[in-house]
């Protein structure tokens, strides 16, 4: 469509754009006039929506001296504890245990024979052994053994050298080939209402003391 100014009906000096909204002054009558309709607007970009974060809850804690206190003492008891078993203060330990009648059966409960070297000092009670083959118990080095009321039966009953010390106190104690064999500086006693049978063999200072038959 051919434009003509509105003021003057003069036609512009230049071609006018076909499309979009501008503003013309005629060069002649020098008149203003807004030619053209508005270029459509993009349509508004969405932004996408945001959840805010929920705040995470504030927990008070209340802290207790005292229940901390107790847990560094029972820290530092199993502490010393472990100490003293893996720098051999456990051997304390170890006798205290087991020259109690209560912890006989952990030390020894007759299902296999007693082996005793080294300073280990024995304490049991009420073991009931019976063994068709070897010996009931065996001590060594300056092992102390103490057998209260046992019931001990074995082809050998009772070996002890070196400084080794058995004693068997009441109960009953039965070697079927020896009640028993000690040498060097071995002792074994068999003491008060104990009903002992077997020969016995002594070696060396070996001594042994029991109302049985003795052998060289």
């Amino acid at each position: 469509m051919q434009y003509r100014c509105p003021q003057c009906g003069a036609p512009p000096a230049q071609p006018l754009p076909q499309v979009g909204q501008f503003s013309y002054t005629c060069p002649y009558c020098r008149a203003h006039s807004v030619l053209g309709t508005p270029a459509p607007q993009p349509p508004p970009v969405s932004q996408p929506s945001v959840t805010p974060f929920a705040q995470p809850p504030v927990i008070h804690m209340q802290y207790d001296h005292a229940a901390v206190a107790r847990t560094h003492k029972w820290s530092w008891i199993i502490w010393l504890v472990v100490v003293l078993v893996v720098s051999g203060g456990g051997g304390a330990i170890r006798c205290a245990t087991r020259n109690s009648s209560v912890f006989s059966a952990l030390v020894w409960s007759g299902d296999e024979p007693l082996q005793c070297s080294g300073v280990d000092q024995i304490t049991v009670s009420g073991v009931e052994a019976n063994f068709t083959a070897g010996t009931a118990i065996i001590a060594t080095g300056n092992c102390k053994v103490r057998c209260t009321d046992c019931t001990i039966s074995a082809p050998t009953a009772i070996e002890a050298s070196g400084n080794a010390e058995v004693t068997i106190v009441n109960g009953s104690v039965k070697g079927t080939t020896l009640l028993g064999s000690a040498s060097g500086n071995g002792r074994i006693m068999v003491i008060g209402n104990a009903q002992a049978s077997g020969r016995v063999q002594e070696s060396g200072n070996g001594k042994i003391s029991a109302p049985v038959p003795r052998t060289k």
